[in-house]
């Protein structure tokens, strides 16, 4: 089993990192796991050439293959994301502009996945306002769609500024994610 887990947030060692190691954590066999942290990522804007409709490949070369070639090739994906202004961090986000060259709705793609891939959603917010995680992980599982992904799995955290608002807040949702590993292997 491959699980690709995706840090969609600008640092490396914050919720959505820790999150990450407790969904990780849970496994109960061995896994091959990939992980990637957006913000310690080679990622360039999409340039909006549109060339990949053409061919199928994108025309700049930086870190993007590899998460892609990691997610496509994963049994599960599990992208953990913060809230900056209600939506994803820009990362994140230029991650998922740049996936296009691999999504359904390019008729030229080379690159998909050759088996079913589940996914999993996660946002956290310093906030209280549900509505804006549902943005995020409404982004997250519309990305996972054009990518074949089924969303199995979303988790909404509010009341999280840091690693200590999240364990002292939510203890229940961190062993919810710890699960899911064991649940799924």
């Amino acid at each position: 089993m491959k699980v690709t887990c995706i840090n969609g947030s600008a640092r490396n060692n914050g919720s959505c990192a820790y999150l990450i190691g407790k969904f990780i954590g849970g496994f109960n066999q061995d896994v091959e796991i990939a992980t990637h942290c957006v913000g310690d990522s080679d990622l360039h804007y999409c340039n909006g050439c549109k060339k990949c409709y053409a061919d199928g490949e994108c025309v700049q070369s930086d870190g993007v293959q590899n998460i892609v070639g990691d997610i496509l090739t994963s049994d599960i994906v599990f992208i953990a994301a913060p809230s900056y202004w209600a939506g994803v961090p820009a990362q994140l986000k230029t991650l998922f502009d740049r996936t296009t060259p691999y999504c359904d709705t390019n008729p030229n793609r080379i690159l998909k996945a050759d088996k079913p891939i589940k996914g999993i959603a996660v946002a956290v917010r310093a906030g209280v306002r549900e509505e804006e995680n549902e943005l995020i992980l409404n982004a997250i599982e519309h990305y996972f769609g054009h990518l074949g992904i089924e969303t199995v799995k979303r988790i909404s955290i509010t009341k999280t500024d840091t690693v200590n608002d999240l364990l002292a807040n939510h203890a229940d949702t961190i062993a919810q994610i710890g699960g899911l590993g064991k649940m799924m292997s």
